[in-house]
């Protein structure tokens, strides 16, 4: 089923559901109409059962201009679409490929994995002029490569090339441009064979790990895997592996 909501296209192929940015003119950028209709294509997914994996990319030689170049910082009117991503209790892999500029590199960073095309280039402007590194890049970015590289990235702004990136733990995998889109989409389906119940307790884990802690973090990790037990996927799971065949998950 493939849904069209100018300016992003929902395409739902269970168990995986693919979201692609799709500006006008190849420019991905999140203006009031992008974000609504990501925001839009993000509940969707969520609300659909079939899909265990989510793939975000975009159509066009770069994966996200940012913001209009307009606009400092969204009105509070508008729509939170990297929030939106962010809160998928499904995982999500993002596809980026071209320029990866300014909120854009937030929106990338609301996803769980990242596959790059080697020609990726991450691109910060420098604070100044109003301007300010949102979209949760200075609160997720060091979570993910450490304070110290995330202030010289955010605070110098520039470029940041792929190689390094990946070095850094911001990519997961790195391919061809003319791979990025079905690298993307193997890896979200090797994500989506797994118990999905499992694999939501374990995202949430994750991200709630360095917000607490460490004793508290424990004990959540124990609370999750004992709502684990409960479920039917859990017995599932049982079966599957005393029946030496693969499990078929319900995700109930």
């Amino acid at each position: 089923m493939t849904v069209v909501r100018a300016p992003v296209v929902l395409d739902v192929r269970p168990p995986v559901a693919t979201i692609t940015l799709q500006g006008a003119h190849g420019a991905n950028t999140l203006d009031l109409r992008m974000q609504q209709a990501l925001v839009d294509a993000c509940g969707a997914v969520e609300d659909d059962a079939r899909v265990r994996a989510v793939v975000l990319g975009a159509r066009g030689r770069r994966f996200c201009d940012g913001l209009p170049g307009d606009v400092c910082w969204p009105p509070e009117t508008w729509p939170d679409a990297i929030e939106a991503v962010w809160a998928m209790r499904k995982p999500v892999v993002a596809a980026l490929s071209g320029d990866v500029t300014g909120w854009g590199l937030g929106l990338a960073l609301a996803c769980d994995l990242r596959v790059a095309g080697a020609d990726v280039v991450f691109r910060v402007p420098v604070p100044s002029g109003g301007r300010f590194p949102g979209g949760g890049m200075t609160q997720r970015l060091p979570r993910l490569i450490g304070p110290a590289r995330a202030a010289r990235v955010l605070m110098l702004g520039g470029r940041l090339g792929v190689r390094e990136a990946a070095t850094w733990g911001l990519v997961d995998r790195v391919v061809s441009r003319a791979r990025v889109r079905s690298s993307a989409a193997a890896l979200a389906r090797t994500v989506a064979r797994q118990a999905p119940i499992a694999l939501c307790y374990a995202k949430e884990a994750v991200r709630r790990a360095l917000d607490m802690p460490l004793d508290d973090g424990i004990r959540l990790e124990h609370d999750l895997y004992l709502l684990l037990q409960t479920t039917a996927d859990r017995e599932e799971g049982v079966r599957a592996f005393l029946e030496r065949r693969r499990p078929a998950f319900q995700n109930r």
